[in-house]
């Protein structure tokens, strides 16, 4: 008996090793704009970041860019006399993300090829956010380096448009180091980083962890009867 519990416990903790850590969560709130439908739906929403730890750690650049990603003549315009920038960011996590989106911090950046506003529950400080993707009428996401699914896997890098992006701090467009979405965007990850804004996303749900532990005991209590029998 003893010998199986053990085995048990190892197993169990061996699925949960498994299973990958993931950012602190953020409680955001949004509402829909000009271009497409934000629709954050649900909870477990987390914060990646420059400077981040281990479990939400991404790497970025930008440059400028002549791209554009907004094609709806009812919407907000390029307006040229802005620059438009590319910004990439890699996944240095080991964690699948879905429903990446950008937020820009509450009155200090600027960008127009926004879905709507996003911030967090109970404070009303909801500013200027996008979905990453390129569906619908403001299509920012213009390349993923692996599966083009939407889905931020691990190593992977992504690029997608800040379109007519201005911080009156003068921070660069590729800089996410701000501990907290839109307004509550107060201090850094580190002390010599600044930030333009953030991003979001919620892990991708581990399929069937819950059904593993479950065969994995099943497995465990049959090989004890054969054992008896």
């Amino acid at each position: 008996m003893r010998k199986f519990i053990l085995l048990f416990l190892i197993t169990f903790l061996a699925l949960i090793l498994a299973v990958p850590a993931t950012a602190s969560p953020v409680n955001p709130v949004f509402i829909d704009g000009p271009q497409d439908r934000l629709l954050l739906v649900g909870d477990n929403w987390h914060e990646l970041g420059n400077a981040f730890p281990a479990d939400e750690l991404i790497i970025s650049n930008s440059c400028e860019t002549e791209d554009t990603s907004c094609i709806d003549p009812n919407g907000p315009q390029d307006n040229p006399q802005l620059i438009n920038y590319r910004v990439a960011i890699q996944n240095m996590t080991n964690t699948y993300w879905h429903d990446l989106h950008y937020v820009a911090d509450l009155d200090v950046t600027t960008i127009t090829n926004y879905d709507g506003w996003i911030g967090n529950a109970g404070k009303q400080d909801e500013w200027l956010a996008f979905k990453i993707d390129n569906i619908g009428l403001n299509k920012p996401l213009l390349f993923e380096s692996m599966t083009p699914d939407l889905i931020f896997e691990p190593g992977e890098n992504w690029q997608f448009i800040l379109q007519d992006y201005t911080n009156m701090n003068n921070v660069s467009p590729h800089l996410f180091a701000s501990l907290g979405i839109a307004g509550a965007s107060l201090g850094a990850a580190a002390p010599d980083l600044s930030s333009g804004g953030s991003i979001i996303a919620k892990p991708v749900p581990i399929p069937g962890s819950g059904i593993l532990i479950g065969s994995a005991l099943l497995g465990l209590l049959a090989l004890k009867r054969r054992r008896k029998n």
